[in-house]
Protein backbone atom coordinates (compact mmCIF):
# COMPACT_ATOMS: atom_id res chain seq x y z
CA UNK A 1 0.00 0.00 0.00
CA UNK A 2 1.56 3.46 -1.03
CA UNK A 3 2.23 5.67 1.87
CA UNK A 4 0.00 8.67 0.31
CA UNK A 5 -3.09 6.45 0.10
CA UNK A 6 -6.10 7.75 2.64
CA UNK A 7 -9.35 6.43 2.27
CA UNK A 8 -12.80 8.77 3.25
CA UNK A 9 -15.13 7.29 5.36
CA UNK A 10 -17.38 8.86 3.13
CA UNK A 11 -17.26 5.86 0.79
CA UNK A 12 -18.74 3.80 3.73
CA UNK A 13 -22.19 2.91 4.97
CA UNK A 14 -23.43 4.75 7.65
CA UNK A 15 -22.26 3.87 10.93
CA UNK A 16 -19.88 4.77 13.91
CA UNK A 17 -16.63 6.05 13.74
CA UNK A 18 -15.15 2.82 15.05
CA UNK A 19 -16.80 0.83 12.45
CA UNK A 20 -15.47 2.94 9.79
CA UNK A 21 -11.72 3.05 11.33
CA UNK A 22 -11.91 -0.75 11.24
CA UNK A 23 -12.77 -0.82 8.18
CA UNK A 24 -10.02 1.25 6.78
CA UNK A 25 -7.87 -0.41 9.15
CA UNK A 26 -8.50 -3.71 7.20
CA UNK A 27 -7.63 -2.33 4.37
CA UNK A 28 -4.22 -1.12 5.19
CA UNK A 29 -4.56 2.15 4.07
CA UNK A 30 -1.93 4.47 6.01
CA UNK A 31 -4.95 7.42 6.72
CA UNK A 32 -8.35 7.79 7.16
CA UNK A 33 -11.04 11.09 5.84
CA UNK A 34 -13.28 11.60 8.43
CA UNK A 35 -16.48 13.79 8.64
CA UNK A 36 -16.70 16.33 11.22
CA UNK A 37 -20.12 14.43 12.03
CA UNK A 38 -18.92 11.36 12.65
CA UNK A 39 -15.76 12.83 15.17
CA UNK A 40 -17.92 14.95 16.71
CA UNK A 41 -20.65 12.15 17.74
CA UNK A 42 -17.49 9.78 19.11
CA UNK A 43 -15.79 12.46 20.67
CA UNK A 44 -11.90 13.58 20.89
CA UNK A 45 -10.80 11.78 22.86
CA UNK A 46 -12.24 8.67 21.36
CA UNK A 47 -11.32 9.46 18.02
CA UNK A 48 -7.62 10.12 18.83
CA UNK A 49 -7.30 6.80 20.68
CA UNK A 50 -8.79 4.69 17.46
CA UNK A 51 -6.21 6.43 15.48
CA UNK A 52 -3.58 5.47 17.61
CA UNK A 53 -4.72 2.02 18.39
CA UNK A 54 -4.72 1.24 14.49
CA UNK A 55 -1.99 3.63 13.45
CA UNK A 56 -4.41 5.49 10.87
CA UNK A 57 -3.21 9.15 10.33
CA UNK A 58 -6.26 11.36 10.05
CA UNK A 59 -5.96 13.08 6.39
CA UNK A 60 -8.49 15.35 6.77
CA UNK A 61 -11.70 16.09 8.56
CA UNK A 62 -14.78 16.93 5.91
CA UNK A 63 -16.09 20.56 7.29
CA UNK A 64 -18.14 21.37 4.33
CA UNK A 65 -19.40 24.60 3.67
CA UNK A 66 -18.50 27.96 5.20
CA UNK A 67 -21.10 30.54 4.93
CA UNK A 68 -20.66 34.35 4.93
CA UNK A 69 -23.15 35.70 2.43
CA UNK A 70 -24.96 37.86 5.35
CA UNK A 71 -23.35 39.39 9.38
CA UNK A 72 -25.22 36.41 10.67
CA UNK A 73 -23.94 33.54 8.27
CA UNK A 74 -20.44 34.89 8.79
CA UNK A 75 -20.67 35.23 12.72
CA UNK A 76 -22.44 31.60 12.88
CA UNK A 77 -19.42 30.40 10.26
CA UNK A 78 -16.25 31.49 12.01
CA UNK A 79 -17.40 29.87 15.13
CA UNK A 80 -18.38 26.77 13.78
CA UNK A 81 -14.89 26.99 11.68
CA UNK A 82 -12.96 27.37 15.15
CA UNK A 83 -14.45 24.48 16.78
CA UNK A 84 -13.48 22.02 13.99
CA UNK A 85 -9.92 23.89 13.69
CA UNK A 86 -9.29 22.97 17.33
CA UNK A 87 -11.12 19.42 16.95
CA UNK A 88 -8.56 19.14 13.77
CA UNK A 89 -5.73 19.87 16.62
CA UNK A 90 -6.90 17.87 19.17
CA UNK A 91 -7.39 14.46 17.03
CA UNK A 92 -3.92 15.31 14.61
CA UNK A 93 -5.83 15.91 11.16
CA UNK A 94 -3.47 17.19 8.60
CA UNK A 95 -6.37 19.75 6.78
CA UNK A 96 -10.11 20.24 6.72
CA UNK A 97 -11.76 19.87 3.59
CA UNK A 98 -14.51 22.80 3.05
CA UNK A 99 -16.33 24.42 0.37
CA UNK A 100 -16.37 28.41 0.54
CA UNK A 101 -20.37 28.67 0.66
CA UNK A 102 -22.67 30.36 -1.54
CA UNK A 103 -22.74 34.15 -2.39
CA UNK A 104 -26.32 35.05 -1.83
CA UNK A 105 -27.44 38.06 -3.54
CA UNK A 106 -23.30 39.04 -4.03
CA UNK A 107 -21.63 39.07 -7.56
CA UNK A 108 -18.34 36.08 -7.69
CA UNK A 109 -15.76 39.32 -7.00
CA UNK A 110 -17.78 40.76 -3.93
CA UNK A 111 -18.42 37.24 -2.56
CA UNK A 112 -14.68 36.19 -2.81
CA UNK A 113 -13.75 39.45 -0.89
CA UNK A 114 -16.55 38.78 1.63
CA UNK A 115 -15.04 35.05 2.34
CA UNK A 116 -11.38 35.95 1.67
CA UNK A 117 -12.42 38.76 4.81
CA UNK A 118 -14.36 36.76 6.94
CA UNK A 119 -12.41 33.28 6.79
CA UNK A 120 -9.00 35.53 7.86
CA UNK A 121 -8.72 35.37 11.70
CA UNK A 122 -10.20 31.32 11.12
CA UNK A 123 -7.12 30.96 8.31
CA UNK A 124 -4.50 32.12 10.89
CA UNK A 125 -6.03 30.03 14.20
CA UNK A 126 -5.58 27.23 11.87
CA UNK A 127 -1.88 28.02 10.80
CA UNK A 128 -0.91 28.51 14.42
CA UNK A 129 -2.62 24.75 15.38
CA UNK A 130 -0.70 23.24 12.30
CA UNK A 131 -3.72 22.06 10.32
CA UNK A 132 -4.26 23.47 6.76
CA UNK A 133 -8.16 24.56 5.72
CA UNK A 134 -8.06 22.79 2.15
CA UNK A 135 -10.86 24.36 -0.26
CA UNK A 136 -12.03 22.27 -2.93
CA UNK A 137 -14.17 22.92 -5.88
CA UNK A 138 -17.50 21.33 -6.39
CA UNK A 139 -19.83 20.88 -9.03
CA UNK A 140 -21.97 24.24 -9.86
CA UNK A 141 -25.03 21.84 -8.61
CA UNK A 142 -23.75 22.70 -5.43
CA UNK A 143 -23.97 26.71 -6.41
CA UNK A 144 -25.49 27.12 -2.25
CA UNK A 145 -22.16 25.95 -0.72
CA UNK A 146 -19.84 26.89 -2.61
CA UNK A 147 -18.54 29.68 -5.57
CA UNK A 148 -15.54 27.74 -6.43
CA UNK A 149 -16.22 25.11 -9.26
CA UNK A 150 -13.28 25.34 -11.61
CA UNK A 151 -9.94 24.81 -10.16
CA UNK A 152 -8.50 27.90 -11.39
CA UNK A 153 -11.28 29.81 -9.32
CA UNK A 154 -10.47 27.74 -6.61
CA UNK A 155 -6.55 28.15 -6.44
CA UNK A 156 -8.00 31.90 -7.13
CA UNK A 157 -9.72 32.50 -4.18
CA UNK A 158 -7.78 30.56 -1.75
CA UNK A 159 -4.96 32.41 -2.45
CA UNK A 160 -6.80 35.39 -1.99
CA UNK A 161 -7.39 33.81 1.59
CA UNK A 162 -4.68 32.52 2.16
CA UNK A 163 -5.39 29.20 2.89
CA UNK A 164 -4.74 25.40 0.83
CA UNK A 165 -6.28 24.27 -1.77
CA UNK A 166 -8.22 20.40 -2.02
CA UNK A 167 -8.00 19.29 -5.57
CA UNK A 168 -11.06 17.08 -5.74
CA UNK A 169 -10.28 15.56 -9.33
CA UNK A 170 -14.02 14.81 -10.25
CA UNK A 171 -15.19 18.20 -10.12
CA UNK A 172 -12.43 19.58 -12.04
CA UNK A 173 -11.05 17.04 -14.63
CA UNK A 174 -13.37 18.63 -17.22
CA UNK A 175 -11.50 21.77 -16.37
CA UNK A 176 -10.27 23.23 -19.95
CA UNK A 177 -7.21 24.45 -18.32
CA UNK A 178 -6.76 21.36 -15.63
CA UNK A 179 -3.21 20.85 -16.40
CA UNK A 180 -1.84 24.38 -15.95
CA UNK A 181 -4.32 25.27 -12.68
CA UNK A 182 -2.60 22.15 -11.32
CA UNK A 183 0.47 23.37 -11.46
CA UNK A 184 -0.96 26.52 -10.68
CA UNK A 185 -1.88 25.59 -7.29
CA UNK A 186 1.87 24.45 -6.50
CA UNK A 187 2.59 24.59 -3.04
CA UNK A 188 -1.04 25.35 -2.11
CA UNK A 189 -1.70 22.12 -2.29
CA UNK A 190 -3.27 20.54 0.91
CA UNK A 191 -4.97 17.30 -0.20
CA UNK A 192 -5.90 15.46 -3.74
CA UNK A 193 -9.46 13.66 -3.59
CA UNK A 194 -9.52 11.30 -6.15
CA UNK A 195 -12.21 8.85 -7.85
CA UNK A 196 -13.30 8.41 -11.51
CA UNK A 197 -16.38 9.39 -13.56
CA UNK A 198 -17.62 6.65 -16.47
CA UNK A 199 -19.59 7.97 -19.13
CA UNK A 200 -23.34 7.78 -19.38
CA UNK A 201 -23.86 8.12 -15.26
CA UNK A 202 -25.93 11.14 -15.34
CA UNK A 203 -26.89 11.01 -11.59
CA UNK A 204 -24.93 12.44 -8.22
CA UNK A 205 -23.56 10.74 -6.88
CA UNK A 206 -21.93 8.83 -9.61
CA UNK A 207 -18.20 8.31 -8.94
CA UNK A 208 -16.06 4.63 -9.62
CA UNK A 209 -12.93 3.20 -8.35
CA UNK A 210 -10.00 4.84 -10.56
CA UNK A 211 -9.20 3.58 -13.43
CA UNK A 212 -12.50 2.05 -14.20
CA UNK A 213 -13.39 5.30 -16.23
CA UNK A 214 -12.11 8.43 -18.45
CA UNK A 215 -10.26 10.93 -16.09
CA UNK A 216 -7.09 10.78 -16.96
CA UNK A 217 -5.60 10.36 -13.79
CA UNK A 218 -2.70 8.28 -14.98
CA UNK A 219 -1.80 11.53 -16.45
CA UNK A 220 -3.34 14.21 -14.01
CA UNK A 221 -1.51 12.73 -10.81
CA UNK A 222 1.57 12.87 -11.94
CA UNK A 223 1.22 16.41 -12.70
CA UNK A 224 0.32 16.79 -8.93
CA UNK A 225 3.22 15.06 -8.02
CA UNK A 226 5.52 17.34 -10.06
CA UNK A 227 4.80 20.30 -8.21
CA UNK A 228 6.06 19.09 -4.83
CA UNK A 229 2.70 17.69 -3.44
CA UNK A 230 3.49 15.00 -0.81
CA UNK A 231 0.35 14.70 0.97
CA UNK A 232 -2.53 12.62 1.00
CA UNK A 233 -4.07 11.33 -1.81
CA UNK A 234 -7.76 10.95 -0.10
CA UNK A 235 -10.25 8.21 -2.10
CA UNK A 236 -13.34 9.58 -2.26
CA UNK A 237 -15.44 7.12 -4.17
CA UNK A 238 -19.51 7.88 -3.20
CA UNK A 239 -22.70 6.29 -4.92
CA UNK A 240 -23.90 2.78 -6.41
CA UNK A 241 -21.02 1.68 -8.30
CA UNK A 242 -18.99 1.15 -5.09
CA UNK A 243 -21.88 -0.73 -3.21
CA UNK A 244 -22.48 -2.82 -6.17
CA UNK A 245 -19.44 -4.31 -6.34
CA UNK A 246 -18.89 -4.45 -2.27
CA UNK A 247 -17.04 -1.63 -0.62
CA UNK A 248 -14.20 -3.52 0.58
CA UNK A 249 -13.48 -5.22 -2.68
CA UNK A 250 -14.21 -2.28 -4.57
CA UNK A 251 -12.05 -0.24 -2.09
CA UNK A 252 -9.50 -2.72 -2.19
CA UNK A 253 -9.35 -2.56 -5.89
CA UNK A 254 -8.76 1.33 -5.89
CA UNK A 255 -6.18 0.88 -3.29
CA UNK A 256 -4.06 -1.35 -5.65
CA UNK A 257 -4.72 1.15 -8.65
CA UNK A 258 -3.71 4.35 -6.90
CA UNK A 259 -0.39 2.31 -5.40
CA UNK A 260 0.35 1.39 -8.87
CA UNK A 261 0.05 4.51 -10.20
CA UNK A 262 1.89 6.54 -7.88
CA UNK A 263 4.48 4.46 -7.82
CA UNK A 264 4.83 4.26 -11.51
CA UNK A 265 4.63 7.98 -11.24
CA UNK A 266 8.20 7.81 -9.20
CA UNK A 267 6.82 8.50 -5.71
Amino acid sequence: MHKAISINTLCLAPGPLAAHVAQVAELGAPAIGLTLDEVVEAGAGATKKLLRDTGLAGATLTHRAFAYATPDEAAAAVTRLDATIALAEAIGAHTITMTSGGRGALNWAQAAERFAAVIAPCAARADAAGVKLSLEPTSHLYADASIAHRLTDTVALARLAGIGVGIDLFACWTDSDIEDAIGLAGNQIALVQVSDYVYGDRALPCRAVPGDGVIPLDRLLPLVLKTGFRGYFDLEIIGPRLQAEGTQAALRRACAWMTGTLTGAGD
